[in-house]
């Protein structure tokens, strides 16, 4: 079981990590060890949600927590519900989600182990903003850093929250946290790299800012190289890459990164919390192909309405306003305003400030 864990994430052997926690489940299942069932479904859950595998991670996350009464690990059980929290998240279930979230935070809290206390904070923070409540995110991230002050995470969390909503100081002083983290992080697959390769391109998208891609993307590149980093650590950092290309309207690297985030259409990249649609989207109009883009973010529409995923909603509507206003065909000025006027009345209820001076601008364009 243990081995099936290790095997997966130091040498990405994951042929190796299902052999061994099928062994481990035939064990478990032949000698009725509850425990032992329970713990092997729960890492092999985690192994599925690092290999993008949503509905099987749901499922056997799900099958864990059924076993808890009988095998009384509390600690699996915590982790069990923060995978099937994040399988949730990834399919649009935000109601799933945040009943396990909840459920899981609270064991943990119990539990009082200051680094898995710490993850589901991070987790819960995540899911909260998904659903545009600032106030609960803002919550989670104060308590987090109480327990563990420097965390790269909180730093990830809070610089995006804080962007979103317009408040730079208190954004600038989150990211700072994540750059100070970095300095003393080794190149590779490690969650200072993941995160700032993911952080500063989100900040560049959200306010115009482009300093610092460079550094985004030698840390997202060093990470991809590294032969041990699983699809969803690979995902983390290419979404990244991803909206350096469009930030840069480099079409050859926006071709490679979408065949690579192409097999996440309707979900979410969960902890960026993008839909994986309206990269996709961005992606192929860099590319030149505006139908293709017009697809996706029609995808990532229908997706993000099913899931009341708000915010995501918001930006969506935004960068597909840019698609119909480029290609200029009859009815697409009056889709693009349509379009415009949807994310300006979400980010105003929001308070997503940036978002609506960029929602402003393009419509002052197309009166012109």
């Amino acid at each position: 079981m243990h081995y099936g864990l290790v095997t997966n994430q130091e040498d990405g052997n994951d042929v190796g990590a299902q052999e061994a926690f099928d062994r481990a489940l035939t064990i478990a299942r032949s000698q009725s060890d509850a425990a032992l069932e329970m713990e092997t479904l729960t890492k092999s859950s985690l192994v599925d949600c690092l290999r993008w595998r949503w509905q099987e991670g749901l499922e056997k996350g799900l099958k864990a927590i059924e076993l808890a009464d009988e095998a009384r690990n509390p600690l699996a059980e915590s982790q069990a519900r923060m995978w099937v929290a994040s399988s949730y998240s990834a399919s649009g279930n935000l109601e799933g989600a945040q009943t396990h979230v909840a459920a899981g935070l609270a064991l943990a809290e119990s539990l009082r182990g200051r680094n898995w206390l710490m993850f589901s904070l991070w987790i819960s923070e995540s899911i909260a903003r998904l659903g545009g409540d600032w106030q609960t995110s803002r919550e989670f991230i104060e308590r987090g850093l109480t327990v563990l002050p420097a965390d790269a995470r909180l730093g990830f969390s809070g610089a995006l929250l804080e962007y979103e909503m317009g408040n730079p100081i208190e954004a600038a002083a989150h990211r700072d946290r994540l750059l100070k983290a970095l300095e003393g992080a080794t190149p590779g697959p490690n969650d200072e790299y993941t995160l700032s390769a993911m952080l500063i391109p989100a900040i560049a998208r959200i306010t115009g800012v482009t300093d610092r891609l460079d550094l985004a993307k030698e840390n997202a590149q060093a990470f991809v190289a590294s032969p041990n980093a699983t699809p969803f650590m690979v995902g983390r950092a290419t979404a990244g890459l991803a909206f350096i290309a469009v930030q840069q309207g480099d079409a050859a690297a926006a071709r490679e990164h979408y065949s690579v985030l192409d097999s996440q259409r309707n979900s979410l990249l969960i902890i960026l919390n993008v839909a994986a649609d309206r990269l996709l989207g961005l992606l192929s109009q860099t590319m030149g192909n505006l139908d293709r883009a017009m697809d996706h973010f029609e995808a990532a529409m229908a997706f993000c309405n099913r899931a009341s995923y708000r915010p995501e909603l918001a930006w969506t509507c935004c960068d597909y306003a840019d698609a119909p206003r480029q290609r200029d065909a009859e009815g697409d000025r009056a889709k693009a305003i349509a379009l415009l006027d949807e994310s300006l009345a979400i980010s105003s209820e929001l308070g997503m400030r940036p978002l609506m001076e960029r929602v402003l601008s393009r419509r002052e364009i197309l009166k012109a």
